[in-house]
């Protein structure tokens, strides 16, 4: 069965670029179904609970999915720091599994570790703070009873400003991103061994292959879809990139 992974889209809506790309896609995983398909969070800008103001506004993007989970596909979620609390739709009425933190898979013989990849850089204390925060069961269980309208009015208000903070960031420090990236690898792999590690989060797209205890690792961070909307694929321990753009 052939495994697809791909993360932080940010789609704001189904009709951008991204969007449409993503949709294109799914389509052709319809053609090869079943499939595996490992969503590595922050798919929306936003998204919190099972709310039906994103169930509408996605609704194009869902009847695909849901499509490709009756003919026996398996969806795998992650949940970003975009997407919280998930599982009224994704887990209970699509059937997904949904994921807050790192899962290791076997993947056609591989060990994958996959997972958002919000915790790679630790010397963010705000943001692990925040993220301690927003998992609160307390937190959790507002995001569920506020009406998504709410949620979506402070998404379309925070996200911008939130963008352009980080791309700041991203931009005069893409080398030290990337360094937290192989490093974290490193470090993870002596909690549980794997052969690769997939996350995402950093927006920075990094592939890079190295040696622990005598086994060649390979620690992939699948970057963004702001500039070049990619994937990855799986198929017989065969790892390859996809360009959507073709």
């Amino acid at each position: 069965m052939e495994s697809y992974f791909l993360s932080d889209l940010h789609l704001k809506s189904i009709n951008e670029r991204n969007g449409q790309i993503l949709l294109r896609f799914l389509h052709s995983l319809q053609k090869k179904s079943p499939v595996k398909l490992f969503l590595l969070g922050d798919i929306f800008d936003l998204w919190v609970s099972g709310h039906d103001i994103f169930r509408k506004k996605y609704r194009d993007l869902l009847e695909i999915l849901e499509s490709l989970k009756k003919s026996g596909s398996e969806i795998y979620f992650f949940e970003g720091n975009h997407d919280l609390h998930i599982h009224p739709y994704w887990r209970d009425a699509l059937g997904a599994e949904v994921y807050t933190d790192a899962k290791i898979f076997d993947i056609d013989g591989l060990k994958v570790r996959c997972e958002h990849g919000d915790l790679i850089n630790q010397n963010d204390k705000a943001y692990l703070r925040l993220r301690k925060f927003l998992r609160n069961p307390w937190v959790e269980k507002l995001g569920h009873q506020v009406p998504g309208e709410f949620w979506l009015g402070l998404g379309e208000f925070w996200s911008p400003l939130s963008r352009k903070k980080s791309g700041r960031y991203r931009q005069s420090n893409k080398g030290r991103l990337v360094q937290m990236i192989r490093e974290h690898a490193h470090r993870v792999y002596n909690e549980a061994s794997f052969d690769l590690i997939i996350s995402g989060h950093m927006h920075v797209k990094d592939d890079f292959e190295f040696q622990i205890n005598n086994k060649n690792v390979r620690s992939i961070n699948l970057g963004s879809w702001f500039e070049d909307p990619q994937v990855l694929k799986i198929q017989n321990k065969k790892i390859e990139w996809i360009d959507l753009n073709n």
